[in-house]
Order: structure tokens, then sequence, then C-alpha cells
């Protein structure tokens, strides 16, 4: 499967190096978000993070120089008496 996205996403902006960064950026955003929706959906709690050390990131899971952290996601099961954060939403 990496291997035919990587293809995917060079095909998209041949030549451009930078557009295809920002493909793989949106995309890896999309995916995070359908990640999350899909958790939702089994009952859990999510939230995601853009405010952190990308290289901190990087170092901690020995990402190579080639993966890059987009976005962080949070996800578990509410504590008793709180709300999944889609059913609180509902209730505003």
């Amino acid at each position: 499967m990496f291997d035919a996205w990587v293809a995917m996403a060079k095909a998209s902006h041949p030549g451009n190096p930078q557009l295809q960064r920002d493909e793989a950026f949106r995309s890896a955003s999309l995916a995070a978000m359908t990640l999350m929706f899909a958790a939702q959906g089994m009952g859990l709690s999510t939230g995601s993070v853009s405010g952190f050390d990308p290289l901190g990131v990087a170092r901690e899971f020995g990402l190579s120089a080639a993966e890059v952290p987009v976005i962080l996601v949070t996800a578990g099961y509410p504590a008793a008496g709180q709300l999944a954060t889609e059913a609180a939403q509902a209730l505003a």
C-alpha cells in the first residue's frame, strides 16, 4: 500500500517536490480525519494535535528523513460521566 501511495503522490505532480510534499500533507490530514471519524463511531473520543516538535517525534519514533510527522491523534474511551466529542457537540 505504501509504495502505491508514494507512486500516486509522485505522479500527481511530476518534477515538483514541493507540490508532492504538499499533497502528502493534505493526504495525511484527510487520513487522520478518517481515523478520528472511525474511532468516534466505535465510541472513542479523539483529538488532533498539531502543536508538537516534529523533530522530537521523528527521533522518538525512529522516523527516516523522508518520514515527516504531520499530525498526532489522541484516542481513548471517555471517562465515566464524560460524553464522547460527537455526542457533546450534538448537545451543544
